[in-house]
């Protein structure tokens, strides 16, 4: 089309995607909501003395951020699944937008809507039955956004034990900061998802996880060669300590940046496949 962008053509679009955003996945949301429902009953049926230990907020919080990944995974396959088919995407490529708002429309269901939508039902199920106790104790909403919460839960469950570097520098993460780098997590996620629903015409979800299982081997393999051939592993305890210590932050780091270029080069490639998927 040759307006790149119109806002009311947008609107249009996003409406279009908003009525098949339930159809398209309101199965997938339900089985994914029913599972803590499931763990719940099951603890009930089955009460132990450690019952309060396992399901206390922090422990319930890995369960909904587990889940809501799985949701950012399966949520293109779900949503754009036939956007690509030669024959069934007849529908979607004659939407009357341009390739940039197609994309901003994915973009928005796919990274921003179902993570919200999935969350905030998830919370909700978890405060109903935290109201009836069992096997719950505490509500998860009220630490799920408390990012710094969830990292002293991580280290008193562990019985990890930190120096005063490693307090400051979490100290020294805002919260702004924080909120940020889950955010970027989960969009590097979603992207790389949505480009392998673009790809590939069936067994997308799949097939992603396949090469990303393979990427991770790889890339398992040259690390653990460098640590065996580096001269730092014949250094002493304390210089070992030190040298995890600052390879954590400096990870850290490269991880960040390498989430930012990830995320921008699976968007692109989604936004080039809209435009030149043929038909």
């Amino acid at each position: 089309m040759n307006n790149t962008f119109n806002i009311n053509r947008f609107g249009k679009v996003l409406k279009h995607d908003g009525l098949n955003f339930f159809p398209n996945i309101i199965l997938a949301l339900a089985i994914i909501w029913a599972i803590p429902v499931v763990i719940y009953l099951f603890t009930c049926l089955m009460p132990s003395d450690e019952t309060t230990q396992l399901y206390d907020p922090f422990s319930r919080i890995d369960i909904i951020s587990t889940l809501s990944t799985i949701m950012l995974i399966i949520a293109p396959a779900r949503l754009y699944r036939y956007c690509n088919d030669p024959r069934k995407g007849i529908g979607y490529a004659m939407l009357p937008a341009s390739t940039l708002e197609k994309f901003l429309s994915m973009v928005f269901y796919c990274i921003i809507v179902t993570p919200i939508i999935y969350i905030a039902g998830a919370l909700a199920i978890d405060s109903i039955l935290a109201i009836f106790h069992g096997p719950y104790e505490g509500f998860a909403v009220s630490y799920y956004f408390d990012r710094f919460a969830q990292i002293n839960a991580i280290f008193d469950k562990s019985n990890v034990m930190m120096d005063e570097s490693w307090i400051l520098y979490y100290k020294s993460l805002s919260p702004t900061f924080a909120i940020i780098l889950s955010a970027i997590g989960s969009l590097t996620i979603s992207s790389i998802f949505m480009f392998g629903n673009m790809i590939f015409k069936k067994h997308k979800t799949g097939k992603m996880i396949g090469i990303l299982i393979l990427m991770f081997i790889l890339f398992m393999i040259i690390i653990i060669n460098y640590a065996v051939n580096t001269e730092v592993l014949t250094h002493q305890i304390d210089d070992k300590a030190e040298f995890v210590k600052h390879t954590v932050f400096f990870m850290m780091n490269v991880m960040f940046y390498a989430e930012i270029i990830v995320s921008a080069l699976m968007l692109f490639g989604v936004y080039r496949k809209i435009k030149t998927q043929k038909y």
